[in-house]
This record gives C-alpha cells, sequence and structure tokens, in this order.
C-alpha cells in the first residue's frame, strides 16, 4: 500500500520550522506549531482558518470533547487554546520546558516530560493546576504512548534505552524492560489492536515489542528520525527524517515493512488522518521560510483523461 502525493502542496503564510503537527480529525482540523504562532489548518482544503499568536511552541495536544489544544512553549508554559475563539484562554506554570504533552481523556489529566525533570509532570485541566507528579528515579522521559486498554503508558527515556509501563493513577512504575541497540532519538508509538509497542531509533533501527516487554520484530528504516505518527486504524506508521518521509506497515504475527517513502523538501513534520487515512505533511525551508502543508494518500490519483476523451 504505497503513499501518493495529491495535488500540489498547500503554501502556509506562516513561518516555520515547525515543532508540532497534530490532527482535530473530528473536526476536521490541523493544528501546526510554528515559530512564532499556532495555525489552524482545514483537514481537508489546506485553508488557513485562524492563528494564534504563541512563541516558542514545542509540543501539543488535543482535548477531543470540546476540540480545544494545549501548547507547551519555550518559557515553560502550556497555554490551553480555544479554536473557535481563536484565543488562549488559560495559561499555567509548568516549571520547564515540555518536549511531549499528552492529554488523558479518561482522567482529564495532561502528562509532560522534559526539561531533564525525572518525573512525569501532571496537570488537572479542570482547575488548570499541577497535581502530584510521577516519579521516575533516575530516569529522564523523553517519550510516551498511552495504552487506550490498559490506562497506562509507556515511557522511553532520554538517558538509557528502557520502557517503563506507568500506572498514571497510581503514580506509579509497574514494569520496565531493556531496549537494547535502539540509539539516539527514540520515538514510542503504541497499537492497541495488535497489542504492539513500536519503538523508532535515530540510527537506523525499528523495533516491535508486545505488552510484557518481549522483542517480537526488527526492522532497518532510515537513519535520523525526527517524528512519527501512527494510524491504529490501518496500523501505518508513518515517520520524518532528513531525507524526506517513510511509511511503515505493521502486521500482527509478522514483520512489519516499508511500504512508501517521499521527500518533501525542507524540515517536515507528519500527522496521520484517522477519517481518511491520509498522511499530511507541513514543512519549511530550515530558516522557516517556504512554508507548506502536503497530503499523501493511499489511494493513487485518478488519471487525467486522454486527449480523445475530452
Amino acid at each position: 500500500m504505497p503513499f501518493f502525493p495529491v495535488g500540489a502542496p498547500e503554501p502556509l503564510a506562516i513561518r516555520g520550522p515547525f515543532a508540532a503537527l497534530t490532527i482535530d480529525a473530528q473536526r476536521r482540523r490541523v493544528f501546526a506549531a510554528g515559530a512564532r504562532s499556532v495555525v489552524m489548518l482545514d483537514a481537508d482544503t489546506g485553508k488557513l482558518l485562524a492563528t494564534v499568536r504563541i512563541g516558542g511552541a514545542l509540543s501539543v495536544a488535543i482535548e477531543p470533547l470540546g476540540g480545544h489544544i494545549f501548547v507547551a512553549t519555550r518559557d515553560g508554559r502550556i497555554s490551553e487554546i480555544d479554536p473557535d475563539r481563536k484565543s488562549v484562554v488559560r495559561s499555567l506554570d509548568a516549571g520547564g520546558a515540555v518536549d511531549v504533552l499528552f492529554y488523558d481523556s479518561s482522567s482529564g489529566r495532561l502528562y509532560a516530560d522534559g526539561d531533564g525533570r525525572a518525573a512525569l509532570a501532571t496537570f488537572d485541566t479542570k482547575t488548570f493546576a499541577a497535581t502530584a507528579p510521577v516519579a521516575l528515579p533516575g530516569r529522564v522521559p523523553a517519550s510516551l504512548a498511552p495504552d487506550p486498554v490498559t490506562g497506562e503508558l509507556y515511557v522511553e527515556f532520554s538517558d538509557r534505552p528502557e520502557i517503563a509501563i506507568v500506572d498514571p493513577l497510581r503514580g506509579t512504575v509497574r514494569a520496565a524492560f531493556p531496549t537494547p541497540g535502539l540509539l539516539g532519538n527514540r520515538i514510542v508509538s503504541f497499537d492497541d489492536a495488535l497489542g504492539q509497542i513500536v519503538i523508532v531509533g535515530s540510527n537506523g533501527i525499528l523495533d516491535v515489542y508486545d505488552r510484557a516487554g518481549t522483542r517480537r520484530a526488527r526492522v532497518a528504516v532510515p537513519t535520523g528520525a525526527i517524528a512519527c505518527d501512527l494510524d491504529t486504524g490501518d496500523h501505518v506508521l508513518a515517520c520524518t527524517d532528513p531525507a524526506g518521509l517513510t511509511f511503515v506497515q505493521l502486521q500482527r504475527e509478522a514483520a512489519p515493512h516499508i511500504i512508501g517513502t517521499a521527500a518533501p523538501p525542507g524540515t517536515a513534520l507528519v500527522a496521520l488522518d484517522a477519517t481518511t487515512h491520509d498522511a499530511l505533511v507541513v514543512r519549511s525551508n530550515p530558516d522557516g521560510s517556504g512554508a507548506a502543508m502536503e497530503r499523501f494518500s493511499a489511494s493513487p490519483p485518478a488519471p487525467s483523461p486522454s486527449p480523445s476523451a475530452r
């Protein structure tokens, strides 16, 4: 199932480079965090719907029921944006820069890592205040993925190749297992239907683990992974690296395999649309100029009519 570009790239009247990208598939909105603002785009057309001036964004998370988004910035704050009002409605001091932000619908909490802390910071979104952090002694969290079946979090660390299984409600680490061979930046995703923890290292290794911490597969992927997104409906993982875009098909009882690549110019981020299963890419030149959004689809574009058919 290769992926094909759909139409020409849509220029964006904002500056990159982009730090975060996510899709609200239900409301057909795309949120891209640029150097000076967070923009809301139409997920189907790429049309600019709103711009909220907020600089230094590092990560974003969506509250799916109301459609609000949370943005963590380099100055150590987390802001809540109401996309309909096109403005920041609340803000709090996160105690340091937050590189990864996750909203847990079941508890109404935000979980945040970053800034070298040996803990997951937690925030109650009703009171918009910090709650007790989840201590991770001796470990510095760098990436996390939720398990919607168990309610646990799979947490990866910047200072060691290891996954901890965290019970966020109890605030404890239930178990941990090593992930040897994965070096550099490591990105963790979880496919709940397959029961697979997928970890991509920037040294060009993709590993698949089960919930018990047993490695089930290892495959080679392009080096230098920057960011990944997972479509659990089609079990497709999309990752960006300095050379472009790679699509990987996950499988239940077999090793994953690469099903396509693309080379959008510039520094890119990717998000997979859970409704259409398309991949949306935002990119810019390294200096932030030339920002654009591009769509890739698993369905090949319709052929142009031949001259005789016109």
